[in-house]
C-alpha cells in the first residue's frame, strides 16, 4: 500500500477520536472545526516522520494538541478559553488513556460482527445520520419505543462483550 493510501486509510479511520479530543479543548465548534483542518494538514506534511509500528491516533493527538496551543496563542485575547495547565491534564489524562481506549475500540470493532446483520443495521441507523432511526421505525411500521428498546438491548450486549473481550486480554480495570 502506497504512503498516501495508508494516511487516508489511517485517518479515515481514526479522525472521529482525534475530533473528539479537539472538541474537548476547544469551546466553539466553528474554531475546533478549524484547528482540526490544521491538524489533518500536519498530519499530512509529516507522515513520512510516521513510525507505522507505533498506534497512530496518540500520534495524531500530539499534533492536535500542538494546533490546539497553537489556536489558543492567537485566542488569548478571547475570555472562553482554557489555561495551560489544564490543557496539560487533559492531555496528560489521554495519554495515559490511549492505550485502553485502542484495546476498546478493537474490542468494540470485534464485538459488532458479532452481532446480526438487523443488529449491525439498527446499530448503524442509530450512529449514523441525525433521524434515520425514525424514519426507518416509520418506514418498518414499528413504534420509535421499540426500536430504541432493541438498540438499548444491542448496546447492552456489546458493552458485556467489551468487558469480556477486555478482561480476556488482561485489562482489569476496564
Amino acid at each position: 500500500m502506497d504512503a498516501t493510501s495508508q494516511f487516508v486509510q489511517l485517518w479515515t479511520r481514526h479522525q472521529a477520536e482525534v475530533e473528539r479530543y479537539v472538541f474537548m479543548m476547544v469551546p466553539r465548534a466553528a474554531d475546533a472545526a478549524e484547528v482540526l483542518q490544521e491538524v489533518s494538514v500536519q498530519l499530512w506534511e509529516k507522515w513520512d516522520k510516521y513510525d507505522t509500528s507505533r498506534p497512530f491516533v496518540p500520534w495524531a493527538i500530539r499534533f492536535a494538541y500542538l494546533e490546539v496551543l497553537k489556536w489558543r496563542r492567537r485566542q488569548a485575547r478571547e475570555k472562553l478559553i482554557f489555561s495551560d495547565s489544564l490543557l496539560q491534564q487533559i492531555n496528560t489524562t489521554l495519554d495515559e488513556e490511549a492505550p485502553l481506549t485502542e484495546a476498546r475500540s478493537r474490542a468494540l470493532d470485534s464485538c459488532l460482527t458479532k452481532l446480526t446483520e438487523r443488529e449491525k443495521k439498527w446499530v448503524h441507523l442509530r450512529y449514523g445520520r441525525h433521524g434515520a432511526v425514525k424514519e426507518e421505525a416509520e418506514r418498518r411500521g414499528i413504534s420509535l419505543h421499540k426500536v430504541y428498546y432493541a438498540i438499548e438491548k444491542i448496546r447492552g450486549q456489546l458493552l458485556n462483550c467489551i468487558e469480556q473481550t477486555l478482561r480476556r486480554e488482561g485489562w482489569s480495570d476496564a
